[in-house]
């Protein structure tokens, strides 16, 4: 039985703890402020930040590995600032 990888994210929805401010919950992870829900007639709606999703009731953190860095810390001395 494989495992689907839809890109690299961890499940974090234990790890994740609220705090009550007017008319939404904030959101925190290893204590940053990670998203909010705002609660309304409508149902809820979650906000998250950037490199967070919420998805089937669980909170993900995305893996970075993907980011593109520099080569050497000398990449750009073309440009004469090295």
């Amino acid at each position: 039985m494989g495992s689907k990888n839809s890109g690299s994210k961890s499940d974090i929805t234990s790890k994740v703890y609220g705090k009550m401010d007017t008319g939404y919950l904030s959101l925190f992870h290893d204590n940053q402020k990670i998203g909010r829900v705002i609660f309304s007639d409508q149902g809820n709606q979650y906000e998250m930040a950037e490199g967070f999703e919420f998805d089937a009731d669980k909170i993900y953190k995305k893996d970075n590995s993907s980011a593109e860095y520099p080569q050497s810390y000398v990449q750009g001395c073309d440009e004469g600032w090295c």
